[in-house]
This record gives structure tokens, sequence and C-alpha cells, in this order.
């Protein structure tokens, strides 16, 4: 049960992470104009977030 709860918060430190990581970043390629390189960390994410969840 206890390894449960460690899962759980172990899966909010990495969307935490996610957020701040690939969404500051998307938001300033957004900014800069840069739609290739938004492009870029939109697919970067999705994966991203696609392989934390396949994990667990």
């Amino acid at each position: 049960m206890e390894d449960e709860s460690k899962k759980k918060k172990l899966g909010f430190t990495n969307i935490t992470v996610f957020v701040l990581f690939f969404g500051i970043a998307l938001i300033e390629a957004l900014q800069r104009g840069n739609w290739l390189l938004a492009g870029l960390f939109l697919a970067l994410g999705a994966l991203s977030l696609k392989a934390d969840f396949k994990k667990s």
C-alpha cells in the first residue's frame, strides 16, 4: 500500500517537471514567434508525457 502512494507522489512530481520545463519553453518559443521550436517542444513534451504514463 505504501508503494502506491510513492508512485502517485512520483507521478505528480513528473507532471510538475513536465509543466515547468516544456510549458515555459513552449510559451517562450510562441512569444518569440519561433513556430518550429514551439512545435519541437510540443512534440517532445507529448512524447515525454506519454512515456511517463506508459511507465506507471
